[in-house]
């Protein structure tokens, strides 16, 4: 893995911009039995967009990162842009390849998205 993504990953894990709850948001959380991750997001909509999101929970760096990084991207987009939204561009933005292991924490985001319904 490139310096430059390994500290973009660890910027995201150890200082994550969207850490929190929204008390007005639509939440939901999974775990990542493989991993121990544990993931709570919330998201208020307006109009078909994500007007914000916040996380809560904690795990791996990989896990932890990818959700901060996943909801800076959501945040301002419309719910149908996102529909489609798939694990390997949750890679493409780390600027990683995962192992299949891996895999699983950083989609873990993704996961919980689409139980709110995106």
């Amino acid at each position: 893995m490139d310096d430059l993504y390994k500290e973009i990953i660890l910027e995201h894990y150890q200082n994550p911009i969207h850490r929190g709850k929204l008390t007005d948001g639509v939440e939901a959380g999974e775990v990542n039995m493989s991993c121990g991750d544990k993931l709570k997001i919330s998201v208020i909509i307006k109009n078909g967009i994500i007007a914000d999101a916040k996380f809560e929970g904690g795990g791996c760096a990989i896990s932890m990162a990818a959700v901060d990084m996943l909801l800076d991207f959501v945040i301002g987009k419309k719910l149908s842009e996102l529909k489609k939204m798939s694990g390997a561009e949750i890679e493409k933005m780390m600027g990683v390849t995962l192992t299949p292991s891996r895999k699983k924490c950083a989609y873990l985001g993704l996961e919980v998205l689409k139980k709110i319904g995106i």
